[in-house]
């Protein structure tokens, strides 16, 4: 997702009007991170096979996660909760919320789509499918 993944640092987002995925390197290298390389979700996301695409969503309920997804302030929420190393304090910070804001927020979530993002598994999923759900 660009070349440095720290919020508001992004060179290239992915959006479900945006088509530049097609041409993004699926890996790409990390220069601060002295050349680490670095999977492109994006990139990965939008060139699976749509009957791949289809298997990956077909598993959950997309109209719960369409509310989250579509809902600005709670991808906000989430994307900086999981950009800060789903680290509450921090994430609060950034957001300029009461840590107590932030875990209502994060428990709404969980609530809406079952997916708990404070455990490491379940965020990599919620970034999947949000991926996927742009690029579907």
């Amino acid at each position: 997702m660009g070349e440095n993944n720290r919020l508001g640092e992004e060179k290239i987002l992915c959006t479900e009007k945006d088509e530049s995925a097609r041409d993004m390197p699926c890996l790409s290298v990390n220069e601060g991170e002295k050349n680490t390389p670095v999977i492109n979700l994006c990139a990965v996301a939008y060139n699976l096979p749509q009957p791949v695409k289809e298997q990956l969503l077909s598993a959950f309920d997309l109209k719960k996660f369409a509310k989250i997804f579509e809902d600005e302030s709670m991808m906000l929420t989430a994307k900086t909760f999981i950009a800060s190393g789903m680290n509450v304090s921090v994430a609060a910070r950034k957001l300029y919320m009461h840590r107590n804001t932030l875990m209502y927020r994060l428990g709404l979530i969980r609530r809406k789509t079952g997916l708990d993002l404070k455990n490491f598994e379940m965020a990599v999923t919620f970034e999947v499918l949000h991926l996927l759900y742009l690029t579907k």
